[in-house]
């Protein structure tokens, strides 16, 4: 038989649960800060693969983006940056590395840009330049991967974004960089990012507002958009490329859908990925223990009261990042 413990002792077991509660809620990451706000800045884009074939002794050897140094030959002779970018709606890590060189200056930790000189190539030496994103690729890959990645979002940089989580059921709204808003959301009424039409799942990426209507919207359901709607161009580049993967549409719709996702246009509506992806209200008040937050066919749903305040704050254009 066990003794209880003395009364005098609860309320020093029920601060030290507080406490600890307290560390775990502080180290616990902050999603929407890891995204916006990673350790060190994102790469705005890839310069060009160099030919390495051509690169003689003496000539200046240059980061292929901004990124940090993670280290650096013993002999002064190689260095290897780590670079993040986004992507769709992750944060990504590539690592590219430079043997060959003569005298690196630069110390784990430094900071470097885009075509900064990271060193010369060495007189007895052959410049060797390899680049990794998960796996070591060949310098066809290389060379393909930096074509693609030339320019890349700067969401921070964005004049209005909107990130929203899933896991959260919470939508922060920023301007430059500085958070304005954040509100409860609700999501489709089955889990998961969306795949198909009809499938009533709201998609996981990065979109922009195409359409903004406010008042009384047309057609059947309108009752449920609570008098807003802010339609986003779903599919994306990325859900198209999943499509073609799946047959469900050809290499020459996904193009016409990048170039248009590129001009933050409305995509094409008419392939199996499914459209009609926005922002709305709903036709009353709704609460998250009661629904659960599945609420639409795929929307984002708003509290009436939110989507009132923050609609005009989301103008055409708006950079939109679900993850």
């Amino acid at each position: 038989m066990t003794s209880a413990a003395p009364r005098s002792w609860f309320p020093l077991l029920c601060l030290a649960w507080v406490g600890l509660a307290q560390v775990a809620t502080a180290s616990t990451p902050d999603v929407f800060e890891s995204y916006l706000r990673p350790e060190h800045a994102a790469a705005e884009g890839f310069a060009p693969w160099p030919d390495v074939a051509r690169a003689r002794p003496g000539s200046d050897v240059r980061a292929l983006a901004r990124g940090r140094v993670v280290s650096v030959g013993s002999r002064g002779d190689s260095v290897t940056l780590e670079h993040l970018y986004h992507e769709n709606h992750e944060l990504l890590r590539a690592r590219s590395e430079y043997a060959g060189l003569k005298s690196v200056a630069l110390r784990p930790g430094a900071l470097v840009t885009k075509g900064q000189v990271l060193g010369q190539v060495g007189a007895s030496e052959r410049l060797a330049v390899s680049l990794h994103t998960g796996s070591l690729l060949s310098a066809d890959e290389s060379r393909r991967f930096t074509a693609e990645h030339s320019r890349l979002p700067q969401p921070a940089s964005e004049p209005v974004l909107v990130l929203i989580s899933h896991a959260r059921n919470q939508l922060r709204l920023y301007e430059r960089g500085v958070e304005r808003a954040r509100v409860e959301v609700g999501f489709g009424q089955e889990a998961g990012p969306k795949q198909q039409r009809g499938d009533n799942r709201t998609p996981v990426g990065m979109y922009f507002i195409v359409q903004t209507l406010r008042g009384d919207i047309p057609g059947p359901y309108a009752a449920f958009y609570g008098g807003h709607w802010l339609r986003v161009n779903y599919p994306n580049p990325w859900d198209a490329s999943r499509g073609v993967k799946q047959g469900w549409l050809t290499a020459k719709t996904r193009e016409r859908i990048v170039r248009a996702w590129e001009a933050r246009a409305a995509t094409d509506a008419t392939t199996r990925l499914g459209s009609g992806i926005g922002f709305h209200g709903w036709a009353g008040e709704w609460s998250l223990e009661e629904s659960g937050g599945r609420l639409s066919w795929g929307c984002v749903v708003f509290h009436p009261r939110d989507i009132a305040a923050l609609y005009e704050r989301m103008p055409q254009g708006t950079m939109v990042v679900l993850f």
